[in-house]
């Protein structure tokens, strides 16, 4: 018989919903909260709101192919030269980075003389570069090259490099990419047993970017072997 009342229902030690078969009074739980909050459910989640999530988006069964999507974005890009912007993203264990994915909230301009590059590159240590050694994403041969804002960039797809200039909006890259890059090319293995955390940096190298007061947001997706 259903219930109506006011009012929250509070419990230290979780909720669940359960079924009972009829002929021998097993219990099935079909949605579960323990007592941290996690939610386990075996029905179908009907949403008709926006659906909001702070961490990890876990797609797939545990049984078979999971895609885990992680966000991070970097403080304010620092404009002078030879100085790192780093973000930390978690890698889970027995994963492989199969796509990151990275896009500038404002335009990001290099200074317009040869050399006057922003590099990138990625570690298992803050600021290391074991997985990609520092490449140019903006390679600035003497005339400024621009990142325009909220353009993305497959810095890492279906676990490859790209070859040089493949941002560019002449080629096959995103309009608003950087007409010259670096070719990137993939220095150590993005699968690990293990979870761990990698480090992404930006760093400006020949001189001060002309413009960068903005951030970047990253998305990486790794893919359960």
């Amino acid at each position: 018989m259903a219930s109506t009342f006011n009012g929250k229902i509070l419990s230290k030690n979780g909720f669940e919903q359960i079924s009972v078969a009829a002929v021998t009074g097993a219990i099935t739980t079909n949605f579960d909260i323990d007592s941290s909050g996690n939610t386990t459910t075996t029905g179908t989640l009907g949403v008709t709101g926006v659906t909001s999530a702070t961490g990890g988006v876990v797609i797939g069964a545990a049984s078979s192919l999971q895609l885990i999507g992680v966000t991070a974005t970097t403080a304010t890009i620092a404009v002078t030269d030879d100085t790192n912007t780093i973000v930390t993203i978690a890698q889970p264990a027995g994963t492989i980075l199969k796509d990151l994915i990275a896009w500038p909230a404002g335009n990001i301009v290099t200074a317009g003389s040869s050399g006057n590059d922003l590099d990138i590159f990625i570690g298992t240590a803050s600021a290391g570069a074991q997985l990609l050694a520092a490449t140019a994403l903006l390679d600035d041969g003497g005339a400024a090259v621009t990142w325009t804002a909220n353009v993305p960039l497959y810095i890492v797809k279906d676990s490859h490099g790209t070859a040089a200039n493949q941002f560019a909006t002449t080629g096959v890259g995103p309009k608003g990419g950087p007409a010259t890059t670096e070719a990137i090319v993939i220095a150590g293995a993005l699968y690990s047993a293990a979870a761990r955390d990698i480090y992404v940096t930006l760093r400006p190298i020949g001189a001060d970017l002309a413009t960068a007061a903005t951030t970047v947001k990253y998305v990486a997706v790794f893919q359960t072997l």
